[in-house]
């Protein structure tokens, strides 16, 4: 996973993991948090850097 990926959305995902979430889901929440980060910060789409899930 990017360094440039959110402190929280790593937290999320890393959470995700423990609970053995499928790579569906972790996809899912991934995109709703991007989508929540952008809108609450004023960014573009192509201002979000973007990363794989894995790793």
């Amino acid at each position: 996973m990017s360094s440039q990926v959110h402190p929280t959305i790593r937290k999320c995902l890393q959470h995700l993991d423990i609970i053995e979430a499928d790579d569906k889901v972790k996809q899912i929440v991934y995109m709703y948090m991007q989508s929540l980060y952008k809108e609450m910060n004023g960014l573009n789409q192509e201002d979000i850097p973007k990363t794989g899930l894995s790793g």
